[in-house]
């Protein structure tokens, strides 16, 4: 049952590399060929070289060779098949293995893709440490299961049809004898394949919490460093890490309890037919080479069976990796667009908000019949105390989530009704965390505009004020900056993120808490920033910081429980092109 789950979860994937996979199976089937003929050397050389048999039949051809040159034919002949078993194995292997890693590849783009573009409610609860681990164990594990099926199950499956096939035709009653043992041993196989299953679910349940708690720890390192919190941190890690081990040593137990049970029901019928066979040699009613054959393709009988068996391990793995992938794959909590969706307006008039209702959780509402007008070219800002909705204002704009009930409309026009790409193409994001990339001050600023040019960057380095301390940087804007920017101080990072925004051409910019927890210097560095890389744009402001309000045209604020606009009186937009124009805003 494990197989088709690995190739279910892989299907998209696996459909582009279906002749690979088939050009491997069709050499599998050719491999095991090869290999039934393995025996017969053997045979020749034991009945008809050495015991003298009579070359009659199908060898009369070999009747004018003495039993010297029947012996090198013989070897000869082992030689030559092996060697082209070899070269067979070895294309099976490296188009099955790359036909694989293709897969993967595929597999995890898709699964990158996926998670991507999921809704923020499913990001919320995915830690994205166990994210990495579904994205790389888990798809190695698939993998794993895919080749097994090729190289393995396949062959293992051709190869025990083709001898019992040739047993059944050789000698029945050692057929039979050989495979009293193996319904036992399927009757096991099977209660031993569920549980592996379980362990390997529980052991890769396990990775995901330790890849997950390493990953928060491991970008957390400064304030575990800063608060002398090593020890708490290494008991974390301690007890994540324990559990992996407990549960891996758990699936390793299950698995190995197996493998001497398998060996032993094996041996059985194999001296059983040894036994019977010699007990026919005996009795001259089969051939000493006969014999050889017979016990050659016994071993070939079981060596699949016991293949198998042992595959089921893999194949469990796989599918309680193929489980945690598909979760991925098949998770459809995404902000969608409609059919036929619209390209959203240019915002020409203003941005409102009408009745909006918005909750993260059934029974905790943030916003409720919440009412806001933004007029084109006005500087709005929000403020109010942490937990109020300020924040979420922003992520509904955005469309990162969706209202629960009432509308967002630009320029009158309900957002849930355009095209998510074209509604957040309207707005330049400045989030209160400025995540920036492990890239150069450049790459970081036209991450905000893919059409940005050298030009572009430049200027709007120059509007966000990051000119003031790029000179100090050692390779000006192409200095990398490390890891979310960790070379840089908060004030510094605000501003290139600042810059990041105002270099699309987004008619509206959205600001969260821009001088958070920043000092009075690097803040009023900021709030520069502000106004001149937003000037001539709509802006909505997001803060704690009354002092900051002071460069809005409106305040609105946010509290407990009416969500009442500070500033009701709506203002002239003439009036307040002119005050920008004289220098306010």
């Amino acid at each position: 049952m494990k197989a088709p789950l690995s190739l279910s979860v892989a299907g998209p994937s696996v459909r582009p590399h279906s002749p690979a996979l088939a050009a491997a199976a069709t050499l599998v089937v050719l491999q095991v060929g090869i290999t039934l003929l393995r025996p017969w050397p053997l045979a020749l050389a034991v009945d008809y070289a050495l015991g003298g048999r009579p070359l009659t039949g199908h060898l009369e051809f070999l009747a004018g060779m003495g039993s010297a040159k029947l012996l090198v034919l013989a070897g000869a002949a082992s030689v030559g098949l092996t060697i082209v078993d070899g070269l067979l194995e070895l294309v099976i292997m490296q188009t099955a293995e790359g036909a694989a890693e293709r897969i993967g590849a595929a597999l995890r783009a898709t699964m990158f893709e996926r998670a991507m573009t999921r809704s923020l409610r499913w990001h919320d609860r995915m830690r994205s440490g166990e994210l990495v681990s579904r994205l790389t164990t888990d798809v190695g594990r698939v993998l794993d299961g895919v080749v097994a099926l090729t190289t393995s199950f396949l062959p293992d499956a051709v190869m025990l049809v083709g001898v019992l096939v040739l047993l059944l035709a050789f000698d029945p009653t050692l057929l039979l004898i050989g495979l009293a043992v193996v319904p036992v041993l399927a009757g096991l196989a099977v209660r031993q394949r569920a549980r592996i299953r379980a362990t390997q679910q529980a052991a890769r349940a396990e990775s995901g919490q330790l890849s997950g708690a390493t990953t928060d720890l491991l970008r957390n390192v400064r304030a575990v460093q800063a608060f002398g919190r090593l020890d708490h941190a290494t008991g974390e890690y301690g007890d994540r890490n324990r559990a992996v081990l407990e549960a891996e040593l758990r699936a390793i137990r299950v698995d190995a309890r197996w493998t001497p049970v398998a060996d032993v029901l094996l041996a059985i019928g194999s001296a059983l037919v040894l036994v019977v066979g010699g007990l026919s040699v005996l009795n001259g009613a089969m051939t000493v080479g006969g014999l050889l054959v017979v016990t050659a393709y016994l071993r070939d009988l079981y060596s699949p069976v016991r293949g198998l068996t042992r595959l089921s391990a893999v194949l469990a793995k796989a599918g309680a990796s193929a489980i945690r992938v598909r979760e991925v794959l098949e998770c459809d909590e995404a902000v969608t667009d409609r059919v036929g969706a619209w390209i959203a307006p240019p915002l020409v008039e203003d941005v409102r908000f009408e009745k909006v209702g918005f909750r993260y959780e059934p029974d905790q509402p943030v916003l409720d019949d919440f009412n806001l007008r933004i007029a084109a070219g006005e500087t709005v800002c929000l403020i109010g105390p942490s937990g109020i909705g300020k924040s979420t204002v922003l992520h509904l704009l955005l469309r990162l989530y969706e209202v629960n009930t009432g509308r967002v409309l630009i320029d009158g026009v309900n957002v849930r009704y355009c095209r998510q790409l074209t509604v957040r193409s309207r707005f330049a994001y400045v989030p209160q965390d400025p995540w920036l990339l492990d890239a150069t001050v450049a790459e970081n600023i036209a991450f905000g505009n893919p059409a940005a040019t050298r030009a572009d960057v430049l200027e709007a380095g120059r509007n966000a004020q990051v000119d003031e301390f790029i000179g100090r940087l050692p390779h000006g804007y192409d200095t990398t900056l490390g890891e979310s920017g960790v070379r840089l101080s908060g004030g510094q990072r605000r501003r290139i993120a600042i810059a990041r925004a105002v270099v699309s051409y987004a008619p509206m910019v959205l600001l969260d808490e821009p001088t958070a927890s920043l000092d009075p210097r690097s803040a009023a560095a900021v709030v520069k920033a502000i106004q001149t890389a937003t000037a001539h744009r709509t802006v909505l402001l997001v803060t704690h910081d009354r002092a900051l309000s002071a460069i809005a045209d409106r305040v609105v604020s946010l509290s407990l429980p009416d969500l009442q606009d500070e500033l009701a009186k709506p203002l002239n937009i003439a009036d307040l092109r002119q005050r920008r124009a004289s220098g306010r805003g």
